[in-house]
């Protein structure tokens, strides 16, 4: 009876959890890039604003800067990068492995990285799919929201810090 009871309700949380943030199988094409098609695509369709560009420098680099949590010296040796496009997109890269992918690596591809968009005066969004389990097919949709202070965003989940360059190095 209690592992009937136990059986029945891991189910009823796991069937909650996924459909709260279902899991999307998603192809590879050729070049085993994850490739986003019809059914799965990103939520957010707006373009950014005349408004939303003043706060978001799309000629500009948003490099890691390491401040607010302890970083590893793997981390340290390669930051990440992010670069917003006017068209809601963003690409995220990082030092060591900086443009090696563009030729494989198109704004459909998963690994591109993702669109963001700005609510509020000062809270950005960044939607992207991430793997359930390494070497898997299976994405989940993730939304990280962080804040815009000055040339700097925080994003709250992990506490990366990324501060507004005009290159990368």
């Amino acid at each position: 009876m209690k592992l009937t009871v136990l059986i029945i309700l891991s189910s009823v949380l796991i069937i909650g959890c996924n459909l709260s943030n279902p899991w999307y199988k998603i192809p590879k094409n050729e070049y085993g890039e994850p490739i986003l098609y019809g059914k799965v695509k990103y939520s957010f369709t707006e373009l950014p604003t005349h408004k939303d560009l003043e706060k978001i420098d799309t000629t500009a680099y948003y490099v890691q800067i390491f401040e607010g949590r302890y970083y590893n010296d793997g981390e340290r040796r390669n930051p990440k990068i992010l670069i917003f496009h006017n068209d809601g997109y963003f690409k995220r890269e990082s030092l060591l492995y900086f443009g090696k992918f563009d030729a494989e690596r198109g704004k459909n591809s998963v690994y591109y990285g993702g669109k963001w968009r700005i609510t509020g005066d000062s809270i950005i969004e960044l939607e992207q799919f991430l793997p359930t389990s390494s070497g898997s097919n299976w994405y989940t949709r993730n939304i990280e929201r962080g804040i815009i202070t000055g040339n700097k965003i925080i994003l709250k989940k992990y506490g990366y810090v990324y501060e507004k360059r005009s290159t990368f190095k």
